[in-house]
């Protein structure tokens, strides 16, 4: 069963996490070959951005609700 933020501890639920800004995705990549000055090399691995945010669990799967009421709300209105 998936895990709602309101299943986290205080502890889980402000663990910071790495997710993709394009495509929310939290599967970051690291090709530390590839870093240059001022880019430590990570990226996305479903979507391959390079435009990475960081922020607590709890705030990635609040966000993350948000998104999946918002496509429920487009699919329903078709």
């Amino acid at each position: 069963m998936r895990k709602t933020s309101r299943d986290l501890s205080d502890e889980e639920y402000n663990e910071p996490v790495y997710y993709c800004r394009s495509c929310h995705s939290l599967c970051i990549l690291v090709d530390e070959s590839l870093a240059t000055d001022g880019w430590d090399g990570d990226y996305c691995g479903d979507c391959h951005s390079t435009d990475i945010g960081v922020c607590s669990i709890g705030d990635w799967m609040a966000e993350e609700e948000r998104r999946e009421r918002k496509r429920k709300q487009i699919e329903w209105s078709r």
